[in-house]
């Protein structure tokens, strides 16, 4: 089945307007009818494998400041490198089963080996630079941690999955601050079932232009949106499967996972669904790849995690149990 693009019709006027208005757990917009030529899926590579360009179970991607692509293999235990077009640049290896990842702008690459507890950060050549963290739950401790993001002022966000939190470290580890527990109100994750597992949520996050920090959680189909420290500032989304929505998937792994804030103010979403798509910072739905049903022509998806856009404005989805890189042609973009 060819992938659709959906769309809601607004103007870059309203969304401008949009912008300002007053946030307050808003819900999706109904979807109207599909434009197909909102988004377009230009480019894909990648295959199941170990060589060169291969990946077995992508997770995590960044973007440095001269456009060279990071890719995480939560299989493969490696970083690789590409070019916007794909071409296979280098890789180094990592701890076991890494997810997120970040790159700042000195161009060190922070990376999350999940089942190690801890942040690793490397140079461009792979060389281990330096790492912070073991299990556990005092401050500045993780369990199996998720995204990173690294904010204006360098401070290093991690998605603490388990613990259900954000924490806060400078960019040599120094333990800044956290927040979150577990529970469904403002500033708390996950809040269905109490158990040791990273699916619940927090799960990604991100820093918009203004400093914000944006999270997925899950198990409650739900973007939160926080001060940069901490303070709780509006919340969308849920795991319906409507336009819009993030859910459809088994129990076990529902919901929003990656979450990106572009330069255009455009909250970007990916869920376990099979669906890419795009919303206000008012929560309204833009557009998207609505598909609930995995495929593998391009446009397709099965399973996306990561998102990362490029200083052209094009978007890259980490397309994980198709084990490739999708770049697409977004709206404002060159």
């Amino acid at each position: 089945m060819r992938a659709r693009s959906l769309a809601l019709p607004v103007s870059w006027p309203a969304l401008l307007l949009g912008l300002f208005l007053a946030c307050g757990g808003a819900a999706p917009s109904d979807a109207q009818e599909p434009d197909a030529g909102r988004l377009e899926a230009v480019r894909a590579w990648g295959q199941e494998g170990t060589g060169d360009g291969d990946f077995h179970s992508p997770i995590g991607i960044a973007i440095d400041a001269h456009d060279v692509i990071y890719v995480t293999e939560f299989k493969n235990n490696r970083i690789q490198r590409f070019d916007r077009d794909g071409k296979f640049l280098g890789k180094f290896a990592v701890d076991e089963m890494p997810g997120g990842i970040a790159v700042d702008r000195r161009g060190e690459i922070y990376v999350a080996p999940m089942m190690k507890h801890k942040i690793c950060v490397y140079g461009q050549d792979g060389t281990l630079l330096r790492e912070w963290g073991q299990k556990g739950t005092a401050d500045g401790e993780l369990d199996q941690p998720g995204g990173i993001a690294i904010g204006l002022d360098d401070t290093v966000y991690v998605a603490d999955q388990v613990n259900r939190r954000i924490q806060a470290y400078s960019r040599d580890g120094k333990f800044l601050r956290k927040w979150g527990e577990y529970g469904t109100e403002p500033g708390q994750f996950d809040g269905v079932e109490k158990l040791p597992n990273r699916t619940g949520g927090p799960n990604f996050v991100a820093i918009d232009r203004e400093g914000q920090v944006w999270t997925t959680e899950a198990a409650l189909g739900r973007i939160q949106k926080f001060s940069a420290d901490g303070k709780p500032l509006f919340a969308f989304g849920s795991n319906s499967t409507e336009p819009g929505g993030f859910g459809g998937r088994p129990k076990n792994l529902p919901g929003p996972i990656a979450v990106l804030a572009d330069p255009l103010q455009r909250v970007w979403v990916s869920s376990t669904n099979h669906r890419v798509q795009a919303f206000s910072t008012a929560g309204e739905l833009l557009y998207g790849f609505e598909s609930l049903d995995p495929g593998d022509a391009l446009g397709q998806f099965h399973t996306p995690h990561g998102l990362a856009m490029d200083s052209a404005g094009f978007l890259y989805v980490v397309d994980t149990q198709n084990h490739r890189i999708q770049k697409v042609r977004v709206p404002g973009g060159k």
